[in-house]
């Protein structure tokens, strides 16, 4: 069984090391945006510009995701801006990282990412919103 926990900042740094492979596999997967290091996300983390959040089966950490909290004007949002591991797609824990970013404020859950990622929230109840484009100027 899987159990999600929030990492109040202030441990961000205690638990580093086991949370860094998974968020450095979901930065660095060949489709990642390359918006972000993974030393910048520690330091977003351990600044309280972002949430992280630890996800920890029988043996230990199993996953982390790294989320940025957004006042839009009708919604709080949580962003999932980095999420890695496994069996994190199972219904009871996504209803408990759902339920422990509810408690954070948040009214709505985004992320971005590719074709897969979107099939396999949407079995979440989340559904594709955007597509989003970039180039270099």
């Amino acid at each position: 069984m899987i159990t999600v926990r929030f990492v109040p900042t202030h441990f961000v740094h205690k638990e580093w090391t086991l949370v860094a492979p998974f968020l450095n596999a979901a930065l660095t997967n060949p489709e990642a945006s390359g918006d972000i290091t993974l030393d910048q996300m520690r330091a977003d983390l351990g600044q309280n510009r972002s949430a992280l959040y630890m996800f920890v089966g029988d043996l230990g950490v199993v996953g982390a995701a790294s989320v940025v909290f957004q006042n839009q004007r009708n919604a709080r949002v949580a962003i999932v801006t980095a999420i890695g591991g496994k069996g994190l797609a199972d219904p009871g824990v996504a209803a408990q990282f759902f339920d422990l970013l509810r408690r954070n404020g948040a009214t709505r859950v985004a992320g971005a990412g590719r074709d897969s990622i979107v099939r396999l929230w949407s079995r979440l109840g989340l559904k594709k919103k955007y597509t989003v484009f970039e180039g270099e100027l």
